[in-house]
């Protein structure tokens, strides 16, 4: 037995000294045959005891569970299933992470360099192990810095936690191993060519450096982290849309734009190109009979929606939950919330396909006299809600070899024309702009809705869906009322009722 126990904390505490181990058991075991040999007679007839036969049932019924439980344990070995039980479900890896994870092009190989026993290398191997259950096209290789230095030296890894990704010709590293930043760099080494995104500027636009409430900074941060590039455009002086555009968005012009940068827009789309629109209500961005050839309606009005009271905002910030079905908004469960919004309507074009993707609530209206300061739905007026506040327009834009071809063209060779010869051109208008501003980005599903939007136009439908969650701040606010009843109950009520239950028990104990 002494043997036995020895050759258990060998094997526990020292797992290397695999040969000592099997010297201890086997000798434990030579022992233990020759007891029983031995011994044998005292043996059977300890076996016979009454004790010994409770002690070999109760054995069994041991055994039994033991045997359940390496069961239950082999079973969810091999079919693994998570309950992720946190409000923003921080544990869960993200539908955009799963689309992109399942579709990697081209291997990757991840070099973690953590110490053994650090916390944050058990957190990072529990976090890869959900990307690698969605794809083989993942290897991972864990290096403690203190004892491979030669690795250390080969990759320039200069501090603990860096994690290094490799896929191809492309290489990168980054030092918090988060979801977001492991889906980033995933997209880094795994894409060759980085798309462009501009923002059109020169118009007292919103502010793509600007760190305030109004600046966009965290949109352009958020685009980065997608791997795009972004530039903003001063159509003046470029006269153009540049040839490298894979999307162009104007975030709420306070000037109206001149008749050649309107010009340089609508040939930039006439190309096949992609613009993201966001108007403001109170403006006039002079883009009405632009939008109008696209089959697209802005009215002067402002959307009012007096359940938004319920929701603590204002009846001038709609809540939107009214969603319809395009790729931009699948996925999208949560509401989006936009100050200020005017609405947006689609309209019948021929050589147009125009969607309505966004309405405000049925109680809601577009207030038609909205400068006078008192508000209230007139019939025939104003646009009774659901109001559309968001309009996609896509127009097919045939090749110049496909426009020459002769009408005479037989059908076999129309059949055979090329896919690629003819290009889609996509503008997406908003009512508002204000929505993907510092100020109301990570609110709500704005930020989802802004990015899945940008990666719908650049074309990278793999980026379309919800971004990896962070853990919310959720207090519980109590009103001084609650604040006085929780008192009340949790330090003077119950601990009182406990202490009088247990005085009464001991006075009545005492008199006994």
């Amino acid at each position: 037995m002494i043997l036995g126990v020895t050759a258990l904390v060998t094997y526990l505490f020292l797992p290397e000294y695999t040969l000592l181990t099997l010297t201890f058991v086997s000798i434990a075991g030579i022992n233990a045959i020759f007891f029983f040999v031995v011994d044998r007679k005292q043996v059977l007839h300890a076996l016979k005891t009454r004790t010994a036969l409770y002690g070999m049932n109760a054995t069994v019924v041991i055994l039994v569970f033991l045997g359940i439980l390496i069961g239950i344990n082999v079973l969810t070995f091999h079919h693994k299933f998570l309950w992720d039980l946190t409000e923003s479900s921080v544990y869960t890896l993200s539908p955009q992470t799963q689309k992109i994870v399942q579709n990697l092009p081209r291997k990757v190989k991840i070099t973690a360099f953590f110490q053994i026993g650090n916390p944050s290398r058990d957190e990072f191997q529990q976090l890869v192990d959900g990307y690698k259950e969605l794809t083989d096209q993942i290897e991972v290789a864990l290096v403690d810095p203190d004892r491979q230095p030669a690795v250390v030296k080969q990759y320039g890894v200069t501090t603990y936690g860096t994690v290094v990704f490799e896929s191809g010709k492309q290489e990168t590293k980054i030092k918090k191993a988060t979801e977001e930043d492991l889906t980033n760099a995933l997209l880094q080494v795994t894409r060759d060519q980085q798309k462009k995104i501009y923002f059109l500027s020169g118009h007292k636009e919103k502010n793509i450096e600007g760190k305030g409430r109004q600046g966009y900074s965290q949109a352009k941060q958020a685009l980065e982290q997608d791997h795009y590039k972004v530039e903003p455009l001063l159509l003046l002086q470029t006269g153009k849309v540049p040839d490298d555009a894979n999307a162009l968005i104007i975030t709420g012009p306070e000037k109206a734009l001149q008749e050649l940068e309107i010009v340089a827009v609508e040939a930039y789309l006439n190309q096949g190109g992609a613009v993201l629109l966001l108007l403001d209500p109170q403006q006039d961005a002079g883009l009405t009979p632009f939008l109008e050839r696209w089959g697209i309606d802005i009215r002067d009005d402002l959307v009012i929606d007096p359940l938004a009271k319920l929701f603590g905002a204002d009846y001038t910030t709609p809540i939107i939950s009214q969603i319809a079905d395009h790729p931009i908004t699948r996925g999208i469960g949560q509401q989006t919330i936009y100050p200020l919004l005017r609405s947006v309507s689609a309209i019948t074009t021929e050589g147009l396909e125009t969607t309505q993707v966004l309405f405000s609530g049925p109680k809601s209206w577009a207030e038609k006299e909205y400068k006078s300061g008192k508000v209230s739905l007139d019939p025939g007026i104003d646009l009774q809600g659901p109001v559309p506040i968001a309009v996609v327009s896509s127009k097919e834009i045939k090749s110049a070899n496909s426009a020459e071809q002769k009408p005479e063209a037989s059908s076999e060779t129309e059949t055979s024309e090329s896919p690629a010869s003819a290009k889609k051109a996509h503008l997406v208008v908003i009512g508002d702009s204000d929505f993907a501003s510092n100020q109301f980005f990570s609110l709500y599903g704005n930020s989802d809705f802004f990015l899945n939007t940008a990666s719908w136009l650049a074309k990278e439908e793999n980026l379309i869906s919800i971004r990896p969650r962070t853990r919310k701040w959720s207090p519980i606010t109590l009103t001084e009322t609650q604040g006085s009843l929780t008192f009340l109950l949790g330090v003077l009520v119950f601990p009182g009722a406990v202490i009088l239950m247990g005085l009464r028990v001991w006075w009545k104990r005492r008199s006994l």
